[in-house]
């Protein structure tokens, strides 16, 4: 290893450790990222020395990357450090909060101490969890890092619960995985190896991915010349699959070095030797510039690579193999055909005593805008709602209402399988981040939000960036939200212009509506409040039709 190298050659730098090494064979290049604590004997010239070294270690041919890290700690940066790591490596202890981690900084000795529930305990304990944070802190830092466990008696037996939720959610999770994937045949190798797994729908992509595989028509190709490599073409274009959807694709290309004296300061070979050599690779970017522009607009092709974040923000994908080949259609209608399930699954729906707001005015009233249809009332917390790629629902809440009265309400907390920083927001929720991950995900409530919204008229604000995100997890499972959208500013609009009460209010305050309507409203935040709120409104104005 090249850390026990470096020690063998400065053996006074015995602190020195490499805290991460990262090779990109597709790009040829290795990345480093070595920490030292704060010293004058540190300096530039050992860094310079310590890249230089690293740079011959590596491979011929593969360009170097060394950053230089500072191995210091506060309480502070430890503690987010170690938290950051638990969620990355040990996700089902993502739920630790800071408060139950004790951490005591002394010199160069770190003691940790975890108060957690006996449940808990026991499985840090059989799956060596101190043990791994140890192997893992020794390579990482010079700091002597402990780590211990300690039962905390305040903790509720509700441990025994969450292991069991989890292992439930774990087994819906891959009962319902969404498994969708193209037939092709034919492949033929143009760059790369050739391609034998089955793609995926671009559409089921939804974030970075170290391997996936895509398959569609080429579109709006280009090429180019790298700006700072004359060596290095850039080829870009668009993959669109028979779902319409299209992906980015970048595929990088890399010839080889045919200049003679290069060849032969490099590789140490005569000049017959590096002639001939020259000739080979010649002959081999003949080839690879061919296949480019053999690539074409229209063409079907499959590939595999890399799904990462481009500049603009959306997902791209680096290409590793691309061949060509024959798609076969899809095997299914144009049409979502999946039957409402019979049973609901994981989140079950419960009954509303029916809503009514007492009225001392004898009052003969009329027929209501709400009568012989059926509404649900749809509220989600989340964020970027706008991006359906990027968008996360952390809370969701549906009010049905039947001929204007209150019949059920539908209410789970989702994991947004990533981490939601406003815990203000989240506390008006009445949840933490922490507590997220033990929820169903989207996906997997899928079946049962489907099921109680079937058939009726959808009401709330910003309901179009909703459903569009819901169809997004939805396409998957062969579901699609196909309900009526109805603007909840303006149907509590109509219900006052149709009702006995005074219609002067701003229906877009639910607080104003609320008011008048004498309803109490307790959170304009929280989905579950909200939603309820705009539901009893509705049933206020509907009982009180002209």
């Amino acid at each position: 290893m090249i850390i026990e190298q470096l020690h063998n050659l400065y053996p006074n730098l015995a602190d020195l450790r490499m805290r991460e090494i990262r090779v990109d064979k597709q790009q040829r290049k290795v990345f480093c990222v070595l920490s030292y604590p704060a010293s004058e004997d540190f300096n530039n010239a050992i860094k310079s020395q310590i890249v230089e070294f690293i740079k011959n270690t590596i491979p011929k041919g593969y360009y170097c990357n060394v950053k230089f890290a500072e191995d210091n700690f506060t309480l502070i940066s430890f503690t987010r450090n170690l938290t950051d790591l638990i969620k990355e490596h040990f996700p089902i202890y993502a739920n630790i909060g800071k408060h139950q981690i004790e951490t005591h900084i002394a010199d160069k000795q770190i003691d940790v101490v975890f108060n957690v529930g006996g449940v808990t305990k026991k499985n840090m304990e059989m799956s060596e969890f101190c043990e791994k944070l140890s192997e893992f802190y020794n390579d990482y830092t010079s700091y002597k890092v402990s780590f211990g466990l300690r039962e905390d008696a305040q903790q509720k037996t509700a441990a025994v619960e969450e292991q069991e939720k989890l292992v439930q959610l774990a087994i819906n999770r891959e009962l319902l995985k969404p498994s969708r994937f193209f037939r092709v045949s034919g492949q033929k190798a143009l760059f790369g190896k050739e391609i034998v797994a089955m793609p995926m729908y671009i559409a089921d992509l939804r974030k970075p991915l170290d391997n996936c595989t895509v398959c569609g028509v080429v579109s709006a190709k280009s090429c180019r010349k790298a700006k700072n490599n004359p060596l290095l073409y850039v080829c870009s274009f668009t993959l669109t699959d028979g779902t319409g959807e299209s992906l980015p694709c970048v595929l990088f290309v890399r010839l080889q070095i045919t200049d003679v004296e290069t060849i032969m300061s490099e590789t140490g070979r005569g000049e017959a030797e590096a002639r001939t050599l020259a000739e080979k690779r010649i002959l081999s970017n003949d080839k690879k510039l061919k296949d480019i522009l053999w690539l074409s607009d229209g063409m079907s092709a499959v590939v595999r690579g890399k799904a990462c974040y481009g500049q603009n923000g959306q997902l791209e994908l680096h290409v590793y193999d691309l061949c060509s080949c024959k798609i076969y259609p899809i095997a299914r209608n144009s049409e979502f055909k999946r039957p409402v399930a019979d049973e609901y699954l994981l989140v079950k729906p419960e009954d509303c005593a029916e809503y009514r707001q007492i009225n001392f005015v004898d009052q003969t009233y009329g027929k209501s805008l709400l009568d012989d249809k059926d509404y649900v009332v749809l509220h989600a917390n989340g964020i970027s709602f706008g991006n359906i790629t990027e968008g996360k629902i952390y809370a969701i809440c549906g009010v049905k209402l039947r001929n204007g009265h209150i019949t059920q309400k539908f209410f789970t907390y989702v994991n947004p399988e990533t981490e939601i920083t406003d815990e203000r927001t989240l506390e008006q929720c009445q949840t933490a981040s922490s507590k997220l991950i033990f929820y169903p995900t989207l996906t997997e409530i899928i079946s049962d939000l489907y099921k109680f919204v079937y058939g009726s008229r959808l009401v709330g604000n910003n309901l179009q960036q909703i459903v569009q995100l819901l169809d997004y997890y939805a396409a998957p499972m062969d579901y699609k939200f196909s309900n009526e959208l109805v603007n909840q500013t303006d149907l509590i609009r109509d219900l006052f212009d149709n009702s006995i009460l005074d219609a002067s209010v701003n229906a877009a305050k639910l607080e104003d509506v609320a008011k008048k309507c004498k309803i109490p409203c307790r959170n304009l935040v929280f989905c579950s409040e909200t939603a309820l709120t705009v539901a009893r409104c509705m049933a206020m104005l509907s009982d009180n039709s002209k």
